[in-house]
């Protein structure tokens, strides 16, 4: 961690900078990689001061400043609203990073899936001709049947535009 420490308009005080890297180098315990701080105590119309305080994670450029009679003081409360700041980042990250693994999960299983009714269809022998008739006539949206001739697995549906579709598969069917 770095802290530089500057001071405008206002007499140079060790003590004042050794409190300030003190107190701040407590914002470290907050993220994974090195702080770069740099902190500027200033003078405001000759009695108040001020000091503003500013970093960069990993691009985010976070800064605060704060005015008050007493510099111990604002630098106590500006060390006060950085660790809120770096807590929200450090849980934005956490979420971002969960949501991340979340989204490369393995697919759910039927029952996550939301599947609601399963059943066991008997795929019987019969032509392309016979299972579109038998289709046309169940009402249903699709028909699983054993094709005669190579004996392999297939599906027809009816698609949007009115016509019947098959799908057959490679090999034998289980």
């Amino acid at each position: 961690m770095d802290i530089t420490t500057s001071f405008r308009h206002i007499d140079t005080s060790e003590d004042v900078r050794r409190y300030v890297e003190e107190k701040l180098s407590r914002l470290q315990k907050y993220v994974e990689t090195p702080l770069d701080i740099h902190v500027v105590i200033s003078l405001e119309r000759k009695y108040r001061q001020r000091i503003d305080v500013m970093f960069t994670i990993n691009g985010v450029v976070i800064n605060a400043h704060e005015v008050m009679d007493d510099i111990y003081a604002a630098i106590d409360r500006i060390l006060d609203k950085l660790e809120r700041r770096l807590t929200k980042y450090r849980d934005k990250m956490k979420e971002y990073r969960e949501s991340k693994l979340k989204r490369t999960a393995p697919p759910p299983t039927s029952e996550e899936s939301g599947i609601i009714v399963s059943r066991t269809v008997d795929a019987k022998p019969m032509d392309p001709e016979e299972a579109v008739m038998q289709l046309t006539a169940s009402g249903d949206m699709f028909m699983v049947f054993r094709e005669r001739e190579r004996d392999n697995v297939c599906i027809v549906y009816k698609r949007k535009d009115g016509k019947f579709s098959l799908i057959e598969t490679a090999g034998k069917g289980p």
